[in-house]
Order: structure tokens, then sequence, then C-alpha cells
């Protein structure tokens, strides 16, 4: 995936989606890595899953790499997911579940892999309490309610993702989206993420448009 030619005037270039299928009959490890030079491109990169389970649990080392890269990863989820393809799922940064979908739980008194601790402490405690102390998979409806997941949908619906999408106002939102510093750096973080938008001129024609009584003429 490469972000489209910049135009004369244009504040920020627009990127684009990919799409990518996780194919559960390969080696989890080997499928990441091999997913992790696309996920550097900027954009939105989303992986598709269908059930799956089965496999080693994966190093945390390379979800790391996972979670902190340059585009916007989103995962598609149907049916019950499990195991280390669960951690590549519940580690993107936006996940939907389709009707039916539901995330496998390791057995109770099992270790759980560090990949699935990590998506369970950031969506917060009611999360983290289900998924260590509960037992049978979660389902789609409750997995929105924890907070693992962004929405339910329906199986024909579309992904509400922007297409395309400006890289300012992208870059802007995915960091705003990892950042858990609470208080006064998250308040700074918001502030700069705030200017930067703005820089763009964007905002600025969408409050003119409306005082305006037009469509706005959004570029990007």
């Amino acid at each position: 995936m490469h972000p489209s030619r910049p135009e004369a005037g244009l504040p920020g270039y627009t990127v684009g989606v990919k799409q990518v299928r996780w194919q559960p009959e390969r080696d989890a490890r080997v499928q990441l890595e091999e997913l992790l030079p696309a996920a550097d491109e900027p954009g939105i990169l989303v992986l598709g899953f269908s059930a799956s389970g089965g496999g080693e649990a994966l190093e945390w080392s390379l979800l790391e790499r996972w979670t902190r890269s340059r585009s916007v990863s989103v995962a598609e989820v149907a049916g019950e997911l499990r195991d280390s393809a669960l951690e590549v799922a519940l580690c993107c940064d936006l996940v939907y579940l389709r009707r039916g979908a539901r995330i496998g739980l390791p057995a109770i008194g099992e270790v759980p892999p560090a990949g699935l601790v990590w998506a369970l402490v950031r969506a917060g405690r009611p999360a983290l309490a289900r998924g260590l102390l509960g037992a049978g998979p979660i389902p789609a409806d409750e997995a929105l309610d924890l907070r693992l997941a962004q929405a339910v949908l329906a199986p024909g619906d579309p992904l509400p993702l922007p297409h395309p999408c400006s890289l300012v106002a992208l870059t802007a939102v995915r960091d705003l989206m990892r950042t858990r510093s609470p208080h006064a750096p998250a308040l700074r973080l918001e502030l700069a993420t705030f200017q930067l938008l703005f820089a763009t001129g964007q905002p600025q024609e969408g409050a003119r448009a409306f005082l305006e009584g037009r469509q706005p003429r959004f570029e990007g």
C-alpha cells in the first residue's frame, strides 16, 4: 500500500485502506513478521479473521512492534477466535466483531498469553476480571460492553472507516487512541493534536461551511 501523491495545496496527502486475511493454517509468528512491513506504511490496515485457534503464544516483543506500527490496524473478526490469532486481533487499534463472533478465553488456571493480558488491561478492569476469572468464551455483545471491541456489525455491514483519509488526521487519531497517559501529559498531547489538525485547514473549512449554510469542501 502506498499513499497517493500529494497534490498542490493539499494539506497532508491521503492514504487508503489495505485489506489482508489472516491464514489460520500458517504459523502465527511467521505470518505476523510478514505483516509488520505493511503495518509500518501509513494508512489503515484491515486484518480479517475467521474462526481459528491453536498455535503457541506469541512473544510480546513481536506483538509490541505490532501495537506500535505506523498504520492504524483494524481487526475484523468472524466466528470464535482463540490463541495466537486472538492475540494479534485484540492488539489491533480497532476491533470490529461480526454478529456471532466470540472471543475464546484460555481455561481457568492456564497462564494467559501476554497479548491477551495487554488487551484486557487496555480495555479496563471489568474486561481484565472477565478474561482472567470468567469461564467460557465472550460473545460479541459482551465484548462490546467490556470495551474489547468498537462495534458489533451484521455480516453485510461495511466497516465504519474513512476512505480516503488525510494522513495528518489519521496520525493524530492513532496517537490519541494509543496514549494511556493520565492527566497533564494526556492533555498536552490532546492540545498538540488539536493544533496539528487545525493547521491543515480542514476544521476551518467545516466551521466556515456551517456558517455559510453550504456543504464543506474538504481536501484529502
